[in-house]
This record gives structure tokens, sequence and C-alpha cells, in this order.
């Protein structure tokens, strides 16, 4: 039989992570973007040297190349190159109008409030005069002090995202946010207050089905940039009323979009009124090793179950969509930023975390150049680790400081 040929969009430390599983489970791979000295090209069979997110140069290359699958993984725009490419060439994937409505979060936040999901006001502008009096308008509307978010209509990582109370902190954070849009386009939408913390992680999706619902807490720090979460931890604190509602509303916004088949990564609130919030699906793996996360507190083996379902083969039997998680297998990550902006030098953590630590993703060199926290790309490092108990869990995420530091100079 011919050995099948996978398509990794991506060669990054994270993205390594695809092409080895799917070198281990016997494929022929071949990793792919501008960069050649990515540690996933060293590992896969063949590496082909083009710009990813041109969707119709991919097409050529996959094309030439006799593909049998293609996964972006950790990336929205990967997602819209992989959608693309599978529906023109016939190959396992999703429909590329779907991927493209739930990358931009103009046309999410439109569908979304066009089916009864239940979603904040908001609207999508190029023009910051416009925004502002589009803001000014919501203050006369409630007769109240606002707040909003601001983001680019088509980023992911928490990239550009602002917290916004007066039309002057749209135009002090424009340029920021703008930077971030591959369209140029920014939304401003209404800020909802929320029950518990907020939500993430993946869920998995076979013949239209979900059929795993890995969702984990997201942690987040006073200071910049205090949207970017800082930490992720399961088992969700929420209750299973509440985990069953939002796989209910997952469910019906896949069908309504013809969603058949792979990874997507979820984030959503529960509003004081009890309603599920989406904020953000991502059509691809969580990034930041989410799967791996995944993996250890839910048994569920993302990466193996996205390469099968990518090469359209036959994928393992999974029976509980929740995962095998009873309550004693708590697992977290932390992603460590400097104090300062600096040159970065090592990784600090102290006796007691260290004994709890079962991975550390390395993002960063000594010498390289790394921010305080203004977007998810400034992160030192993913550290991973494994306690008996929900409680002390959250004690090492609210004490991390006294755990774990990035030392810089």
């Amino acid at each position: 039989m011919k050995q099948k040929r996978i398509l990794i969009l991506g060669g990054n430390i994270i993205q390594a992570e695809a092409t080895m599983t799917a070198k281990r489970l016997g494929y022929y791979v071949i990793s792919s973007d501008l960069y050649e000295d990515n540690p996933g090209h060293k590992i896969a069979d063949e590496y082909s040297k083009i710009d990813i997110t041109d969707k119709d140069a991919v097409l050529q290359e996959a094309m030439r190349l006799q593909i049998d699958g293609i996964v972006p993984y950790g990336s929205d725009a990967l997602a819209t190159t992989a959608s693309y490419v599978a529906e023109q060439m016939g190959l396992p994937g999703n429909p590329y109008q779907a991927v493209i409505t739930l990358t931009h979060k103009d046309q999410f936040r439109n569908f979304l409030r066009e089916n009864g999901f239940a979603t904040p006001w908001s609207d999508s502008f190029n023009d910051l005069n416009k925004a502002k009096e589009y803001f000014t308008a919501k203050q006369h509307e409630t007769k109240d002090r606002l707040t909003a978010i601001m983001k680019p209509v088509d980023s992911a990582g928490s990239r550009g995202v602002f917290r916004i109370t007066e039309p002057d902190d749209i135009a002090a954070n424009w340029d920021v946010a703008m930077s971030y849009s591959t369209s140029g386009y920014i939304i401003i939408e209404e800020f909802i207050g929320k029950t518990g913390p907020q939500v993430d992680g993946d869920v998995f999706v076979h013949n239209g089905k979900i059929i795993f619902a890995g969702f984990v807490d997201q942690h987040h720090v006073a200071g910049p940039s205090e949207l970017v979460p800082v930490s992720l931890s399961a088992p969700s604190e929420h209750p299973d009323d509440v985990m069953k509602l939002a796989l209910d509303e997952l469910q019906r916004l896949f069908t309504l979009l013809n969603f058949k088949s792979g990874p997507c990564n979820v984030e959503f609130i529960v509003g004081k009124d009890g309603r599920i919030y989406f904020i953000d699906l991502g059509p691809r793996n969580g990034g930041f090793n989410i799967p791996y996360l995944e993996k250890e507190a839910y048994g569920f083996d993302e990466d193996v179950f996205t390469i099968l379902e990518a090469a359209g083969d036959d994928i393992p039997e999974w029976s509980s969509v929740f995962g095998n998680n009873n309550g004693h297998n708590c697992v977290m990550y932390y992603r460590p930023y400097p104090e300062q902006d600096g040159t970065y030098e090592s990784l600090w953590l102290s006796d007691t975390f260290q004994a709890s630590v079962i991975k550390v993703t390395k993002l960063m060199q000594p010498g390289q150049k790394i921010n305080r926290k203004h977007n998810g790309n400034d992160s030192a490092a993913v550290v991973f680790a494994r306690y008996d108990n929900n409680g002390e869990m959250q004690a090492t995420i609210r004490n991390m400081s006294q755990h774990l530091r990035v030392i810089v100079r």
C-alpha cells in the first residue's frame, strides 16, 4: 500500500509535535514554512520552503507533492489555508466558508446573532472616527460607563486586544490593534460580565459530531495586557450542567456551519444570565501545546486523532466526551513572562514547583529579546505540572511569582 503523504503547515517548536506524531504513525511527512531552521523541518521526511499563509501557493505546492492530508497546527491563519487546499483537492477537512466564518470575528459575531446564540453587541471598522462614534453612541444608549473590548477581526493569541472605557482609548490603541489585522478591520464589542472563570480548551469533531470536549479554565493576572491568559487548568471548576449546556450549543453551531472534522479550540464564558457566550473558536489545535494538556488531563491523544483525521484514516474508539478525568488528575500549564523588557537568560523554578513539573517547552533561547506581557507571543516557555488535588494546583497558580520567574538582563 502506498505510504500516505501529510503536509504539516508550520515547523516551529510547537508545530513540530504534529510532525513527530505523523512520523510515528508511519506517514511520509512534509514540513513547510519560510524558516529553514525551524525544528520541525529537521524531523520531517521533506521540507518545503513556502509562504504557508498564501493559500494559492500552498495549493500549487500540495498538488505538486500529491499530498493525502494537510494539517494546520495552532494557527487560525493556517486553518484557512488548510481548508482552502483540502476543499480544492477533495481532501478531508472543513468547508472553507465555515473556517472563514470562525476565524473572522466580525463574521462570527454576525453568525451567532443570526442563529440565536448569546453574543455581545459589536461592529467592525476600518475608520478610527467611525469606531469612536459607534462607542460614543452606545454610551449614550445605556447612559452608563461602558466597558468594551477592541481587537483585530482576524488575529489570534490575544494579539492587539484592549479594554475600552472611553472613546480616547480607541484612538490610543488603534494603531497597535490595526497592526495585527491582515484585513485592516477592528471590532468593538461589549464586555460581558462572567460567572466563574473563562473556559478554554479543544474539542474534536468526527463525522460532524463532537466526540471529545476538553474544557479547561483560563487564569489571568493584573498588569500589562491583563486580557492575555497566563495559565490553563484542568478540570474546569464549572459544574457539569454548564459543561453540558456549552457542549449542546457547540454541537448546534458546528451542525449549522457543516463543520465536519478535526480539532477546534474553544473559548467561552458563562454570562451573568447563565447563557453561554462564545468568545473565539479557532478551527485548529489550541496553541502552546494545549493538546498535551488535554492528553495529560483527560487521556485524549489529540495529536494522534488530528493526524489520522487529516489523512482520512480510521480513528481510535473514544467513548467519553468529557474525557477520563475523575477529579484526581489535576493538570495545569503556565506561560511565564518577564517583569521587564530585556534579554532572556533563563527560567527559575522553585524546588516545590519543580517536583510537580512534567514538561517544559522552551519558547525562548538565551540571548533573545523578550518583552513584558503584551500578547501571547511574549512568554518564555510553557510549563506543565500535575497535582493530586485541585486546591493545591489553584494555590500554586495564584502564587506563581514565588515558584517561577523569567530571568532577563
